[in-house]
């Protein structure tokens, strides 16, 4: 019985501390003219900093690392930007189209999974790092938690690109999109190379049941918004 007192009166300081530290942190300091379209899913919101963010993608090759460097670029445009890539397919010259400046880039390796996630959870401790993007296959709810736990105290963005299988499980992350390629709306149209759909899934604040189409244009346009649509249900 006594045990049980203890544990339940720590489980409570926890809660607080917890809920005291979630309302202390600076909320909406990182704006939203990355990624085109992305103010109209978020609405004023703009990124949280100390949070995570879920990138999820069907299938490899999809274009989804892009348009997260693309997103996320005014949270690493005057900071640092680490990248965190297991699977070994990103180099840095590939991210210069992006505005990455590479002097202001880290690309980690690592050569086991366990070692990405470690890698991940240190560099989202470390003051200074505006944003990591690290390739996250399979994450258990105890692991998510510790990294949400070390993006608060690092204060930067942590960019978690997984698959689209991931949909379904708990996460702590503050948004969770999902990342889908489209054809071009017309295969005679040269001026367009790829279209992606991109879909809020889940907002720990607030919810906008929308999803944005962006095209990459062949042309000066570069990555623009093509349409807006909008999404069938709400996620859990």
């Amino acid at each position: 019985m006594v045990a049980r007192q203890v544990i339940a009166e720590l489980s409570q300081r926890i809660r607080t501390i917890e809920r005291a530290s979630y309302r202390c942190a600076p909320q909406s300091d990182i704006t939203l003219n990355g990624l085109p379209g992305l103010e109209r899913l978020l609405g004023e919101a703009g990124w949280p900093r100390g949070c995570l963010v879920e990138w999820l993608a069907e299938g490899r090759g999809t274009g989804s690392t892009g348009l997260a460097l693309w997103a996320s670029r005014e949270a690493w445009r005057d900071n640092l930007l680490v990248v965190i890539d297991s699977q070994r397919e990103l180099h840095a010259t590939a991210a210069v189209p992006f505005a990455v400046d590479l002097s202001r880039a880290v690309f980690v390796r690592p050569k086991h999974p366990l070692d990405a996630l470690w890698s991940l959870e240190q560099v989202l401790r470390t003051r200074g790092i505006g944003a990591v993007v690290c390739d996250v296959e399979k994450l258990s709810s105890q692991a998510c938690r510790r990294l949400q736990l070390a993006a608060e105290i690092g204060g930067g963005l942590g960019i978690l690109l997984r698959p689209a299988q991931a949909r379904g499980q708990p996460s702590f992350a503050e948004y969770r999109f999902l990342v889908q390629p489209l054809p071009p709306p017309n295969k005679s149209d040269a001026a367009v190379s790829r279209r992606w759909r991109v879909e809020l899934l889940r907002a720990r604040r607030q919810f906008a049941e929308k999803s944005v189409v962006v095209e990459l244009s062949n042309g000066q346009d570069g990555l623009r918004m093509a349409a807006e649509l909008a999404s069938a249900t709400p996620a859990a």
